[in-house]
């Protein structure tokens, strides 16, 4: 890291760290801000998370919307680190599909997603803390080996110095706090979310904030970019700025993934919070209406399953198992009798009727147990949503 770039920033000071290097620390929050010139940009956003509000209050079932959003959110945060996997391998290894899915980067990607939804159940009991965030981390790295190295520790700050961008640190493009510094921070940071203060900082910017000093700070050995991430809404959820778990930001950071990472770079070298701040916002409003886009195909396609099944049997059960697969688009026929507490030959009977109609596809090379995906809203979850005008 280039100790000139980063000695007159408004945002933070330098601290001598490992091998004659220097590390940055970012100044506690809130920064001073002029929230005036947000006023627009956070005027769009909050209209179209407002939107995104009401069609998650008017779902019979939120679940329709949050596991799709959901399991979208963990591909594109994880592919964003560098880790990849289909979207059929993560949601067969969900299924229980473990014989087909041995890798790595496919048990870390469901383990996001675990990690996310447990995270947001703690918060029915639990307020939003660094406990939360260390619970995260745990499940994300839980049974993950590959290359990481002696020095992770899943659900643990970190013990040593990392850095940014190089393979050596005398290479680093930014050095975050040392240990010391950053346990200093990461406490500084949990009273300045639990304060009861807000100082009139919408809650959508406090995201912003928040978001950039969990980064600035670093605080893990690895997986900072997917708990920081997680970070947004949760807080936003905790805050009830959202109604429902169903806004998610990294779809649209990974498209824009050079600005995301330059924009928080900006902040901690010439302290441009204003500039970061407002595509923050962009990407929320943008990520609204990518939201309220599936949610609008998600709901069409749940009225077409309830007209096919119409044709296809007069079974309650039917429809049953068509809502059930908005929560998870692959099962056995063992799954679905134990879903609809019925035995096997009449969850056979079901399948095999919703197969009819096109609903259920056999996953190939399955057995004992046979596992079905519903493709059309599998499909939906892994297309690249375009947003309204």
């Amino acid at each position: 890291m280039r100790k000139q770039d980063f000695e007159n920033s408004p945002s933070g000071r330098l601290v001598p760290t490992e091998r004659n290097q220097w590390a940055f620390v970012p100044h506690d929050l809130p920064p001073q801000l002029d929230l005036g010139s947000l006023a627009v940009p956070h005027g769009r956003a909050a209209a179209l998370l407002g939107e995104l509000n009401g069609i998650g209050r008017t779902l019979q079932d939120p679940y329709l919307l949050i596991r799709p959003l959901q399991v979208r959110e963990a591909l594109t945060s994880s592919s964003m680190e560098g880790t990849y996997t289909t979207i059929d391998d993560l949601l067969l290894l969900e299924a229980g599909g473990h014989e087909r899915n041995q890798l790595a980067d496919t048990r870390e990607v469901f383990n996001y997603r675990r990690a996310l939804s447990q995270a947001i159940e703690s918060l029915s009991g639990l307020p939003l803390s660094l406990r939360t965030l260390r619970d995260a981390h745990r499940v994300l790295l839980e049974g993950v080996a590959r290359h990481r190295g002696s020095t992770v520790r899943a659900g643990e700050f970190k013990e040593h110095q990392n850095f940014i961008g190089a393979y050596e640190i005398e290479n680093a493009r930014y050095v975050p706090p040392p240990k010391a510094e950053t346990l200093q921070a990461l406490d500084q940071l949990e009273k300045y979310i639990h304060r009861a203060d807000d100082g009139g900082i919408p809650d959508l910017i406090d995201a912003a904030l928040i978001h950039y000093q969990f980064e600035a700070i670093h605080p893990f050995s690895d997986g900072n970019g997917r708990v920081g991430r997680m970070l947004i809404p949760l807080h936003l959820f905790a805050r009830k700025t959202i109604r429902e778990p169903i806004l998610y930001l990294s779809p649209v950071f990974e498209q824009r993934k050079d600005e995301y990472i330059d924009r928080m770079y900006e902040v901690s070298r010439d302290g441009a919070w204003l500039e970061w701040i407002a595509f923050f916002l962009d990407v929320v409003a943008e990520s609204c209406k990518r939201a309220i886009e599936t949610a609008d195909k998600l709901l069409a396609l749940q009225r077409d399953y309830r007209a096919r099944v119409a044709t296809a049997g007069r079974s309650v059960n039917l429809i049953a198992i068509c809502d059930y697969l908005f929560r998870s688009q692959v099962v056995t026929i063992p799954q679905i009798a134990e879903h609809l507490g019925v035995q096997y030959r009449s969850a056979q009977l079901n399948v095999e009727a919703l197969a009819g109609a096109g609903i259920l596809h056999e996953v190939a090379h399955t057995s004992n147990p046979k596992y079905f995906i519903a493709k059309e809203i599998r499909d939906i979850i892994n297309e690249v949503a375009v947003p309204r005008a």
